[in-house]
């Protein structure tokens, strides 16, 4: 059996804690039976979804920026994306408009990957109106040992519309041993988790934002199991803002490149945070000078 990894915690796939994700490409062309699947899991898992002649070009794109900043071995192959053993960091942050939309921006293919005609025809079609995709991109390069705890994105951008979708896209093939995405499927129907943790804001409220770095603790409370899969190159998870989710660890010596950002129908309100020429991303998150702890706030929430 295939060992998955987050923090501290172990899980083995195909078992009563971990599971396959629900493969939907079988229904694109098809919007309004992704629309049921949609509300009934919390996700949507495409293979296929992106050309992956569009991928390879953004994954160049991205090794060879973070080969300029010497963060890849020299004596592997530019392709292979290996860690340089004397760079002791977990991850390189490649968030931002500076990745998009300025004129030196190390990667253009990451605009027409986000941003271009096929994503957003599937989203027109998805969402039955013209779609909006957010400015700001979420890009990251997690090394050995990297992973992201349990979350919802919705605590993050909740001064708009309900209804935002968040795509994760592997920049190259993703297997279990790398750390992709894991989710806890059908949590967005989860009403106590939805009307406590999730009605949050990271720029308004001073919490500790992990709901949980524990995948049991994940199971016990909000239901399981949870689900993941081994990625392939042009794979892409599209999943509600208020899905609980977070990553697999990294468990080798190479970079897991992904890259995500949201999309909405541009007649419902938007989070201003998160458009524009330069978004301001968030203005407290991480500023806090005491924040609550997240076991105190389920204790009182009762989850």
């Amino acid at each position: 059996m295939t060992t998955a990894v987050i923090g501290d915690y172990e899980l083995e796939m195909d078992s009563d804690h971990l599971v396959k994700l629900k493969d939907s490409s079988d229904l694109v062309g098809n919007p309004a039976s992704l629309r049921e699947r949609f509300d009934k899991d919390g996700y949507l898992f495409i293979r296929g979804f992106y050309d992956q002649d569009l991928v390879q070009d953004v994954r160049r794109d991205v090794l060879k920026d973070i080969d300029k900043k010497g963060y890849l071995d020299p004596t592997e192959p530019l392709s292979k994306g290996v860690v340089d053993p004397d760079w002791d960091g977990l991850e390189f942050d490649m968030s931002g408009t500076f990745w998009t939309h300025t004129p030196d921006s190390p990667t253009q293919s990451i605009q027409e990957l986000t941003e271009g005609d096929h994503v957003m025809d599937f989203f027109q079609s998805f969402l039955s109106e013209i779609p909006l995709a957010y400015d700001m991109k979420v890009g990251r390069a997690q090394a050995r040992g990297g992973f992201t705890e349990f979350h919802v994105d919705h605590i993050f951008m909740n001064r708009g519309t309900d209804n935002v979708y968040s795509v994760w896209r592997p920049i190259g093939d993703c297997p279990i041993e790398m750390g992709p995405l894991l989710i806890c499927p059908g949590s967005h129907r989860h009403e106590r988790l939805q009307e406590t943790y999730a009605e949050l804001d990271v720029d308004q409220d001073a919490f500790e934002w992990q709901f949980s770095d524990d995948p049991f603790d994940v199971i016990d409370t909000i239901g399981g199991p949870l689900a993941t899969a081994d990625f392939r190159m042009g794979d892409a998870l599209i999943f509600s803002s208020r899905l609980l989710h977070g990553s697999l660890a990294n468990q080798t010596g190479r970079f897991r490149i992904s890259v995500d950002n949201r999309y909405q129908s541009v007649e419902e309100p938007v989070d201003g945070r998160w458009v524009g020429a330069e978004p301001i991303d968030h203005y407290n998150f991480g500023d806090w000078d005491d924040v609550t702890p997240i076991s105190e706030l389920r204790e009182e929430w009762g989850i």
